[in-house]
């Protein structure tokens, strides 16, 4: 393997071991990967992965766990920084989560063109907990949901990698309420604004059942009614949300001040502003 002139050692198994991970598309390694393609004992394959990475055809992502660095960055000797995405599904099967798992707020919104600024980490949701992972210069945030809420994603492809993300309608629930992760109220309102394009009425207000949160149904609903005044918002949807809010007051940010007008009804007080922001 030659890289302008200087040429990364690797012996004839290590060879073995990175070509096959080409062939099958594999992008995550760990020593039962090697096992399944040598016919070396598991102690050996740790410490094949090790000298790999120590070579720098790898490079470690966790315990054991190492990304396959593309042929094309240890050719012409780019500066690799790993891609989470890249790496998640293969992450999630070894640990046991298998498909229970989605890409999540920001992280979502961003796949689906709706973010208004590039999160700084990759946001998954799963209903189970799972300790951060850094991935190179990138990080895996994992936020534990309950087994209820695990619903409304799809398999998709990233740059050829299957990967479970959140739809539209999920995304924008999901925001909403863990608005925290989101960079607050206004930001998930400006998300929430391009994530409209394209919503399923029917499928919001079915997520919305499900998800079982009074609070964010009204939340919503004030959300989309303001947002209605700048841009065309389904008035069958804002009803539907209607038809579900409760008698009990809220704060538009449970972080904010106490004080603001109350609106009658969506019976939100309105301590932050929402639409000035949009």
């Amino acid at each position: 393997m030659t890289e302008q002139g200087s040429t990364i050692q690797l012996s004839h198994l290590e060879q073995t071991i990175y070509f096959a991970a080409q062939r099958h598309g594999t992008n995550l390694l760990d020593a039962d990967a090697v096992t399944r393609v040598t016919t070396v004992s598991r102690p050996h394959a740790v410490n094949l992965l090790a000298s790999m990475a120590l070579k720098g055809a790898l490079y470690r992502v966790g315990r054991g766990r190492y990304a396959v660095i593309p042929p094309s960055v240890l050719h012409e000797r780019k500066s690799y920084v790993t891609d989470p995405h890249l790496v998640i599904d293969e992450l999630t099967r070894a640990d046991g989560i298998g498909d229970r798992y989605y890409v999540a707020y920001q992280s979502a919104a961003a796949i689906h063109g709706a973010a208004q600024q590039l999160p700084f980490v990759l946001q998954v949701a799963l209903p189970m907990q799972h300790r951060p992972v850094q991935v190179g210069q990138g990080r895996i945030q994992f936020v534990r949901i309950q087994p209820q809420k695990l619903f409304g994603f799809r398999r998709m492809r990233y740059q050829e990698v299957p990967l479970n993300v959140s739809d539209r309608e999920k995304t924008l629930l999901d925001c909403l309420e863990r608005f925290d992760l989101c960079g607050g109220v206004g930001e998930v309102a400006r998300t929430g604004s391009t994530l409209l394009e394209g919503i399923q009425t029917d499928t919001l207000l079915d997520y919305l059942d499900r998800m079982g949160n009074q609070a964010l149904t009204q939340r919503l609903g004030l959300i989309l009614e303001r947002l209605s005044s700048v841009q065309q918002v389904d008035q069958d949807l804002i009803d539907g949300i209607a038809r579900r809010a409760g008698l009990h007051t809220y704060l538009l940010d449970p972080h904010g001040p106490t004080e603001g007008p109350v609106d009658g009804r969506w019976r939100i007080r309105e301590n932050i502003e929402v639409v000035g922001e949009l």
